[in-house]
């Protein structure tokens, strides 16, 4: 019997929200992403990387979201693994 791959679909401690679980309009930091490294390398192609602000056009699957002046749709999936935190308004960039 071959040893199980080790994969990263852990799911997200309580602790820990996604971009998946955003609310609606939220402006957020993106503070980590999870995954294979293929998807970690799309995500970071359109400029979804630690550190980042984003606005949530709409969260979920696809989830919306707006950065400078372009929209991006980032699958369900693909949505789980940005791990963010909701910026605070007023809140220095």
């Amino acid at each position: 019997m071959l040893p199980r791959r080790a994969t990263s679909k852990e799911p997200p401690a309580d602790d820990r929200l996604t971009l998946a679980e955003a609310e609606r309009h939220s402006r957020v930091r993106v503070t980590r992403v999870s995954g294979r490294p293929r998807l970690i390398q799309r995500l970071a192609a359109l400029g979804v990387v630690p550190g980042v602000s984003l606005t949530v056009v709409r969260p979920g699957g696809p989830a919306m979201v707006a950065m400078g002046g372009a929209r991006i749709a980032i699958g369900k999936s693909a949505a789980r693994s940005v791990e963010i935190e909701v910026d605070e308004p007023g809140a220095s960039s």
